[in-house]
């Protein structure tokens, strides 16, 4: 069976990598501008295919002929907290990059994979997503696009949106995405043996509970099994709460960079419970990227690396229904 190649831009710490690497597709070359996520990705992948540097002084014959081509372009101006500046914001404009050399590489790779925010379908009233499909079915590529929540694999909610675009291949059917059926919890990741907060700490948490959390928390104490939730800290009419979830699972990692990223998690139930900031062990299950280390960085450079990267058991879905059916 012949081996699949992959070009990996704004590559981070290698978890798309990671998850096609676990059907069988290798990567020849991976570009990332941020040093943190190079250390991460040398650590973990080596050096040999690995360019640091920014994606604007990179050109088509500087990228391998390969198979596929993926892209995991920052979110930050197609999300909420990014004001949803849309493409025509500095840090996710970054894409008509990738796509200029694409159109540059000497061959065309037969797929690629764009992978960001929801938000990458509406921002700007969907004229961003039609410029991006425009300029791939310019370069002769059919355009499909998916979305996959973390959830369906992992206690984290974590949508994200895949476009997919393929070039003289035959697009599989993609099936309906995998439901979110809860098939981990929170708890199940979770170590429990680490330090948690002490009195003070958690009677601070306490106080800066909404009436409407407070009596959440007080119902998870409550209840006869013990139970674990994402926590994380908003800012509400100028005032930092902390918000708990309803569900047992964590809500979608964020970079950790400032520190208002960062999320802890509670733990409650017969009589009693417990809060602490989650480590970077737990984001990296939560990637589902047990396997991965980060000796080369300090635990919070980790956890915004890992923040700001893919699922991998997403990965591998997408792998084994969008993109080996093509090469069938």
């Amino acid at each position: 069976m012949t081996v699949l190649s992959t070009a990996e831009f704004f590559a981070g710490m290698g978890l798309m990598r990671a998850g096609l690497k676990r059907r069988g597709i290798e990567t020849v070359f991976a570009n990332d501008v941020d040093e943190t996520k190079a250390a991460l990705y040398r650590e973990n992948w080596g050096d040999d295919e690995f360019l640091l540097g920014d994606i604007r002084d990179l050109r088509g014959k500087d990228v391998p002929n390969v198979d596929v081509a993926t892209a995991s372009f920052p979110c930050v101006d197609l999300s909420l907290a990014g004001h949803r500046a849309g493409l025509d914001g500095t840090r996710s404009g970054v894409v008509y990059e990738f796509l200029r050399i694409l159109h540059e590489m000497s061959s065309t790779p037969s797929c690629v994979v764009l992978e960001n925010v929801p938000g990458f379908l509406t921002v700007n009233g969907g004229r961003d997503f039609r410029a991006v499909v425009d300029a791939l079915e310019s370069l002769d590529y059919t355009v499909l696009h998916v979305g996959v929540d973390a959830q369906s694999f992992v206690p984290q909610s974590r949508m994200r949106v895949f476009v997919l675009g393929y070039r003289d291949l035959t697009p599989p059917p993609i099936p309906a995405p995998p439901t979110c059926d809860g098939i981990t919890r929170l708890s199940d990741i979770v170590r429990h043996e680490v330090e948690w907060w002490g009195a003070r700490k958690l009677s601070c948490f306490l106080g800066s509970l909404s009436d409407l959390q407070a009596a959440r928390v007080d119902a998870y104490q409550r209840q006869d099994v013990v139970t674990c939730h994402g926590a994380y800290r908003r800012t509400r009419r100028g005032t930092a709460v902390w918000e708990v979830r309803a569900d047992e699972i964590a809500g979608a990692l964020r970079t950790t960079a400032g520190g208002s990223g960062r999320q802890a998690v509670l733990r409650a139930g017969r009589g009693d419970f417990a809060a602490r900031w989650m480590d970077a062990a737990e984001y990296a299950a939560l990637q589902g990227a047990e396997d991965i280390t980060w000796e080369s960085v300090s635990p919070r450079k980790a956890m915004y690396a890992f923040g700001d990267a893919v699922c991998v058991p997403v990965i591998e879905w997408l792998a084994d229904n969008c993109i080996l059916p093509a090469y069938a």
